[in-house]
């Protein structure tokens, strides 16, 4: 049998478990590679590049070695207080604690997560003219059978 390809089932699952989760009193969204037109531009998550890997080892069937990266993004206006890594920082643990356990495919993919890890946490800062905007990005790692 042939097996689906991952990606859209990956990044439902994570869609459903980050968009309108609450981080410090705010409501926080998950956006897929870009954010809609009147989104909130102040705290969110973005699922980002997604790669994988066809492990042919297996006698039945090919799995799935996928990754995808996970930003937490949070966006200060550069005039007065321009903000803090904090809400980045408390986004990211939330993201963690959320995707602690195995995330579940639909089960129409016909995909079962194996195992996970999130890891890899980079902790960026750009400042623009305006803006100040702080990222954590993290990684998730996935076999999938």
């Amino acid at each position: 049998m042939t097996k689906n390809f991952p990606d859209k089932f990956i990044r439902k699952a994570i869609f459903n478990l980050l968009d309108g989760t609450t981080v410090d009193g705010k409501t926080i969204n998950c956006f897929d590679s870009r954010l809609s037109a009147g989104a909130n531009r102040s705290n969110y998550y973005l699922m980002s590049l997604q790669t994988n890997l066809v492990d042919n080892d297996n006698k039945c069937d090919a799995n799935w070695q996928s990754d995808i990266r996970l930003e937490c993004v949070s966006i200060y206006q550069s005039t007065g207080n321009t903000g803090s890594r904090l809400m980045a920082d408390n986004m990211a643990d939330n993201m963690r604690n959320l995707l602690s356990g195995t995330i579940t495919l639909d089960p129409t993919a016909n995909l079962t997560v194996n195992w996970q890890k999130l890891s890899n946490y980079t902790d960026l800062v750009t400042p623009s003219g305006t803006q100040i905007i702080y990222r954590k990005i993290a990684i998730l790692d996935l076999y999938i059978q």
